[in-house]
């Protein structure tokens, strides 16, 4: 059994493309196990704006917002053998979790940052993968943790060949 990333929303396929391969980098490279769906939905600055009022009671665009599906903590592989995991299991596939990404905001904090919108993106998917898996930068010290991982993970995963110089 593979792991699933399945993509919705407007974007290009190329962007499509980018993040369904750096997601399923992700679960590889912190060693989750096969059988995992993440879904990623590329949304407006209206729309993510909304989700972010709705479960986060904070009014404004951002760029990406991540719904893990289970209590892993930072560092942690997910047991699929735990009753947490058995519950959210359906047909042999476990719901990791969910994203959204607002592609106009990805495109503004590239050029904000010097980045291509596919470097942009690719950030981006690693930093909400991480969320998946337990890792936050609420507190200084959990930033600095996931800083690293993100850097360590950013630095090991091309994508396309590596056409994109990313």
């Amino acid at each position: 059994m593979e792991n699933i990333i399945e993509i919705s929303g407007r974007t290009s396929q190329n962007f499509k493309d980018i993040a369904k391969e750096v997601a399923l980098k992700v679960l590889e490279f912190t060693n989750q196990p096969k059988g995992l769906e993440v879904a990623i939905t590329f949304v407006s600055e209206n729309e993510i704006q909304r989700i972010n009022k709705e479960f986060r009671s904070i009014d404004k665009v951002t760029d990406v917002l991540s719904f893990p599906s289970t209590n892993l903590q930072a560092g942690e592989v997910l047991d699929l053998k735990s009753e947490e995991v058995l519950y959210l299991m359906q047909d042999g596939i476990v719901h990791f979790g969910d994203m959204a990404l607002c592609t106009k905001r990805l495109r503004q904090q590239a050029k904000e940052f010097g980045n291509t919108p596919e470097k942009e993106l690719k950030k981006l998917v690693i930093h909400s993968m991480l969320h998946l898996m337990g890792y936050d930068h609420i507190k200084d010290s959990d930033f600095e943790i996931m800083n690293k991982k993100e850097i360590e993970l950013d630095n090991k995963i091309k994508i396309g060949g590596d056409n994109y110089g990313i």
